[in-house]
């Protein structure tokens, strides 16, 4: 199966599980996204790797329009519900992947992109046409998680990724954000950096991930080293959970 029918499958089957989730549905970081942004009512948002529609439901009430884009049919199906159940009219979203918009260049004001990006084999496609469908001036908002920079505890925390997702590609480390948004001409800043608590058997239903996987997953967490348990609050059973490293960067055109 191709990597991208891969995500598709993954993502219309969690689709529902996705829409009620606290940390999509919740996370502090949606009023940090809007606030660090600064969206007025004549501008328009572009929202990368939409999932259930929260980050363009974040923004609606302060712009003209917020188009949302996935791969995932059953994501846009959930988010289009959404905004049907919430009254929220000024949403629209369709099917694109994130390295091939089907937009004009400088088209939007603001391009998001919220939890989503570890899912990019590579980073340059991507940046590269939000970059271009942003205009001059806009802002680019990105969050999502990230690998540390120590390559033992990046090499862990992917590793886990992967056993729970197989369609994860990688969290990407800032200075590999960074790096991307240099070459694009697009500097990013870290604004805000936090710990994202993990309920360990919510993580691992979200995205059903499959009994021999989940033994593997308690098994790579219970051996951890020292440094990756305290590097990622591991705890163990009976209530496992640990905590993934999240981030807001900011990019200006």
């Amino acid at each position: 199966m191709e990597r991208e029918d891969k995500i598709k499958e993954q993502f219309d089957r969690a689709a529902g599980a996705y829409s009620t989730s606290p940390i999509f549905a919740k996370g502090h970081d949606l009023k940090l996204m809007v606030e660090a942004a600064k969206p007025a009512a004549d501008m328009t948002v572009l929202d990368v790797g939409c999932a259930a529609g929260h980050t363009a439901f974040a923004f609606a009430p302060h712009v003209r329009e917020v188009i949302g884009v996935d791969i995932s049919q059953g994501m846009l199906a959930e988010a289009s519900q959404q905004a049907d159940a919430r009254n929220i009219t000024n949403v629209n979203f369709q099917e694109a992947i994130a390295s091939s918009l089907p937009f004009a260049d400088q088209q939007f004001d603001i391009v998001t992109c919220r939890y989503v990006a570890h899912h990019f084999p590579s980073l340059m496609p991507a940046m590269t046409e939000m970059c271009r469908v942003l205009k001059a001036g806009g802002q680019f908002l990105l969050v999502d998680i990230i690998s540390p920079e120590e390559p033992e505890l990046a090499a862990f925390i992917n590793q886990v990724e992967l056993l729970r997702d197989p369609s994860h590609s990688r969290d990407w480390m800032i200075s590999e954000w960074q790096a991307a948004g240099e070459e694009i001409g697009m500097p990013l800043n870290a604004i805000a950096q936090w710990d994202l608590p993990i309920d360990f058997a919510d993580w691992t239903a979200r995205q059903q991930t499959p009994p021999d996987a989940i033994t593997q997953l308690e098994t790579l967490l219970d051996s951890a080293s020292p440094a990756v348990q305290s590097a990622f609050s591991i705890v163990k059973k009976p209530q496992r959970s640990f905590h993934l490293w999240s981030v807001l960067l900011q990019g200006t055109k």
